[in-house]
């Protein structure tokens, strides 16, 4: 097991109750399924500083907007400040609708007008601030915008120059440059919070 798998699966995961997979029999009621940061990178392909801070961006959110009781997957429309395939934004908030539920125009229709997930996951370019994701409950409509501030992620000195050799098939390289790139995701996740400027 590599240090960034093992880091993977160390950070605590996140928990939701899903209504539709309890109404179908995949989950007792109130039985929460466990979304972890592996599980991320697995769904991303890669572990990176972006899948971190979605991750944690989610963890934010749901703890914001449920207070003291498990939040319900599919129950949270994302919307992301920016065209989806602008820097990295669609990547963060696909992994975010992963762990919510949300999804867009192909998403689950629902059964008998309950437990849809379409149109749930949206992208709005004049939505401010730019880059910021908002989470929102569709049954309170309570919302929480999180806008990422990667200036503040620390690590990763020689990245950079490790990067082309490393491609280049140097183990030496190599093992600097993912020393580096894991020192980046740890930073996110030791920042938490502080790595985001949180608007209500």
């Amino acid at each position: 097991m590599t240090p960034l798998h093992k880091l993977s699966l160390e950070t605590e995961p996140i928990r939701l109750r899903d209504p539709l997979a309890e109404f179908l029999g995949f989950r007792g009621i109130a039985e929460p399924f466990e979304f972890t940061l592996e599980d991320a990178g697995r769904f991303a392909g890669h572990l990176c500083p972006t899948v971190a801070t979605a991750f944690t961006a989610t963890r934010i959110a749901l703890q914001r907007l449920y207070p003291g009781a498990l939040p319900e997957r599919g129950g949270v429309r994302i919307t992301m400040a920016s065209a989806p395939d602008q820097f990295a934004n669609g990547p963060l908030a696909r992994v975010a609708a992963y762990i919510t539920g949300a999804a867009g125009d192909d998403g689950f229709r629902g059964l008998a007008g309950r437990f849809s997930r379409q149109h749930l996951l949206n992208y709005d370019a004049k939505l401010e601030p730019y880059g910021s994701i908002w989470f929102q409950r569709l049954d309170t409509g309570a919302k929480l915008g999180l806008l990422p501030l990667p200036e503040r992620i620390q690590g990763g000195a020689g990245i950079a120059k490790a990067l082309k050799p490393a491609l280049e098939g140097d183990p030496e390289q190599a093992a600097v440059f993912q020393q580096a790139w894991q020192q980046r995701i740890e930073s996110v996740l030791q920042l938490g919070e502080q790595l985001f400027q949180v608007f209500v």
